[in-house]
């Protein structure tokens, strides 16, 4: 076996890892020391599974776990490291990997550490959160003793078909409208009829007002539930925190994805660079960077579509063009890699992608936009190479992770105690993603759940029972 190839020992990952640290302060990417652990494929694709470890049992987890792991057996892929944002940061190396592949790996996650403690999405992220996940997994199996493994598991996975839908960040709302007052007129006496009227149309507002349940649209679906629902039980609401809890742990990383791998790759990049590796070594080093950073036929890379961007932020801070100049005041007067470190303390993609998808960006990452045909979903055709378009497109994909926007508006609606959303979106819902999850709201709520959105263009209501009942309507239930 080569010196390359190699599996290091723990004395080996160490001296990387010093070494590694030591490069990454020369380049202003100083973090503190990041606990790696060693593990075999089974015990990491099951974190990967979980994204978390010691996390709550799920089916969902189990298909993932299996899906995953047995595409690692046949060789078809392989998860090369595992890291989670807390104090310290946790790393996973998978077992059996070459020494430079460790050394690549080891490199990348000072990328991902360095980015955790300085961007701000990820301010508020609980850090100590590994002690909870396992007290919420013993929490669960105990209701799983109590209530009945398969009701538990119902319940969760009910609950794990919708967590998604809750805030992406805490946004100011729009304040309410102010209530209509009924101010005397000069002229009321000679219309008594439209006074009384008015009276009548200022007091009926009043009194929605006064009951209305949100007092404004909730996108907090699952968080509604907990809190509104009166048909659940202690540990079911109990249930819910936890996941709500655990996925508010995940969205920072969801907002970040394109940066915070871009980073990433940059950090390893950079760092190996410097490291002045033996021929073999950078030899294996260049084929495993270049599979993790080569584009995807028919889906946005983060990895190469966030290292493309960093270093074209590096090449506009040393050697920008005048319309460059113009456009960025930091155009050719900063350190390259202090303006990186700026743009991922600063952006999120949204933002990252508004400011920095450029035409050359889009033409050195070979992104283009593409469009499904109409009446076959499964096929695609390009249509367009422009860059705003495919900036529109991507912050689309990007901003709401691709989940859609349904918001509770209703929470009595008919007076029947139904629940009532609207899906805000421009494009539609897909018909059977919104039954199949309307059945799970239903089941939540403990009675009929609607959605408003649109089909084809035109309006339409699904409807779903906690009976398993569901219709679609084209006119409002």
């Amino acid at each position: 076996m080569s010196p390359a190839a190699a599996t290091p020992t723990a004395a080996d990952l160490d001296r990387i890892d010093a070494r590694c640290q030591e490069i990454a302060g020369e380049l202003g990417f100083a973090v503190p020391p990041i606990v790696f652990h060693v593990m075999g494929s089974a015990e990491v694709y099951d974190i990967a599974a979980r994204g978390l470890p010691g996390r709550y049992s799920s089916s969902r987890f189990g298909a993932s776990f299996r899906r995953q792991h047995d595409e690692y057996r046949l060789g078809r892929s392989r998860i090369y490291e595992l890291i989670v944002n807390t104090d310290p940061v946790h790393a996973y190396l998978l077992d059996g990997n070459s020494r430079v592949a460790q050394t690549l790996v080891m490199a990348h996650c000072i990328g991902h550490a360095w980015f955790f403690a300085h961007n701000g999405w990820f301010g508020p992220t609980d850090r100590a959160i590994l002690p909870r996940v396992r007290g919420a997994a013993e929490r669960i199996d105990g209701y799983m003793a109590a209530h009945g493994r398969d009701r538990v598991e119902d319940f969760v996975e009910a609950c794990e078909a919708i967590v998604v839908h809750q805030p992406q960040a805490q946004l100011v709302h729009a304040a309410d409208p102010e209530p209509e007052e009924d101010r005397p007129g000069p002229y009321d006496a000679l219309f008594p009829d439209d006074v009384t009227a008015r009276r009548d149309r200022i007091e009926r507002a009043r009194e929605d007002r006064v009951h209305r349940v949100p007092l404004r649209p909730d996108r907090d679906l699952l968080g509604f539930i907990e809190h509104h629902a009166t048909g659940l039980a202690e540990w079911q609401r109990d249930v819910i925190s936890i996941l709500r809890s655990e996925q508010a742990y995940f969205l920072p990383q969801m907002r970040t994805k394109i940066l915070n791998e871009g980073l990433a790759v940059l950090c390893h990049q950079e760092i190996c660079q410097r490291l002045m590796l033996p021929a073999e070594d950078y030899w294996q080093y260049e084929q495993l960077n270049a599979s993790v950073t080569q584009p995807h036929l028919g889906a946005v890379n983060p990895y190469h579509l966030g290292s493309t961007i960093l270093r074209e932020v590096m090449r506009i801070a040393q050697d920008p063009d005048d319309e460059e100049r113009e456009r960025w005041p930091w155009a050719g007067e900063v350190d390259p890699l202090e303006q990186v470190r700026a743009v991922c303390r600063d952006h999120d993609d949204e933002s990252l992608l508004r400011e920095h998808l450029t035409p050359k960006v889009c033409e050195r990452a070979r992104l283009f936009a593409f469009e499904h045909v109409q009446g076959n979903p499964r096929q695609i055709r390009v249509s367009s190479t422009e860059c705003d378009e495919i900036r529109e497109r991507l912050i689309a994909q990007h901003a709401t992770f691709g989940v859609p926007h349904v918001e509770v508006v209703d929470a009595d609606h008919g007076g029947r105690g139904e629940l009532y959303l609207r899906h805000r979106d421009e494009v539609g819902l897909d018909p059977e993603y919104a039954r199949g999850t309307l059945l799970q709201v239903a089941t939540l709520w403990g009675r009929p759940a609607i959605v408003e959105t649109t089909r084809h263009g035109d309006p339409i209501w699904y409807v779903a029972g906690p009976d398993g009942h569901t219709e679609d309507a084209t006119e409002r239930p």
